[in-house]
């Protein structure tokens, strides 16, 4: 599931111990998102460092590079402009924040 680079490398980037470094890992595994679930940049972004049969996971503002057997291989932070523009069809939302709380449906507001 992990390898020691990648394990190392978890607890250089973000200062956590062993242990917590590894449920990190696990947890970008079960719980991380990929390139479908991100528009057109962002999208591009991830494909790119989707090489060579690995696949890029997107998990609490770090992206981890799987291999296919899913064992991690490495892991990165992500750049500052990862995640941060978003739109309503061509209208850009400034805060999105106060977006979803004014248009939220009821249904959503309870999940």
């Amino acid at each position: 599931m992990l390898t020691y680079h990648s394990l190392e490398r978890t607890q250089e980037r973000t200062g956590f111990n062993a242990r917590t470094s590894a449920r990190l890992i696990s947890n970008a595994l079960e719980r991380g998102k990929t390139s479908e679930n991100f528009n057109a940049r962002e999208r591009d972004y991830i494909i790119g460092k989707s090489l060579n049969g690995h696949r890029a996971v997107i998990y609490n503002s770090y992206c981890f590079i799987f291999a296919a057997d899913n064992f991690c291989i490495t892991m990165y932070p992500l750049p500052i402009w990862f995640g941060k523009t978003r739109y309503d069809g061509k209208n850009k939302i400034r805060n999105a924040r106060r977006y979803t709380r004014h248009n939220s449906t009821p249904c959503e507001m309870f999940v």
